[in-house]
């Protein structure tokens, strides 16, 4: 079976202590390279503060290992990295070659991308033509004025 290049991003437990997390680091690779992967690049856990609590923690180790592997061995991975209670959290996710990436598409409306700029005559002159938007001029104002209209506005 074909091989390809994945990511595992986890967040381990605060509990741990820098060496801590380094061997359950190195027993994730071991795991990995057991499965017949083959480990391309990584990143050593670091202490991180997390963007929301998980299992009641705030902190965590955060890391990352990218590796190569058959993808029938991903199942197997995932059950051991699943079963370590030291792992708050992981994902593993497929990696694209930049060769495989598609070409983004581009969108062609025509409303979009359309800037026309209209001086005040032609404002005042031109009626908008159907399908085709108006821009509004910006003259700046300091804020006594902009109260003055906001003022206005709020009485109608």
């Amino acid at each position: 079976m074909e091989t390809r290049k994945y990511e595992l991003s986890f967040w381990l437990t605060s509990n741990l202590n820098e060496s801590e997390a380094e061997t359950v680091f190195n027993e994730i690779i071991k795991k990995i390279e057991s499965l017949g992967g083959q480990i391309i690049n990584t990143q050593i856990p670091q202490l991180k503060p997390l963007s929301y609590k998980i299992k009641k923690e705030t902190n965590g180790y955060f890391g990352f290992i990218h590796f190569s592997s058959s993808e029938n061995k991903l199942s197997d991975l995932e059950k051991e990295t699943h079963l370590n209670d030291k792992i708050l959290r992981f994902i593993i996710v497929r990696i694209r070659d930049s060769k495989q990436r598609p070409k983004p598409r581009e969108i062609k409306h025509p409303f979009l991308f359309k800037s026309r700029q209209i001086s005040h005559q032609e404002e005042a002159t031109a009626s908008p033509s159907q399908g085709e938007p108006t821009s509004v001029s910006r003259e700046e104002m300091s804020l006594e004025e902009l109260d003055e209209k906001l003022n206005e506005i709020l009485k109608e």
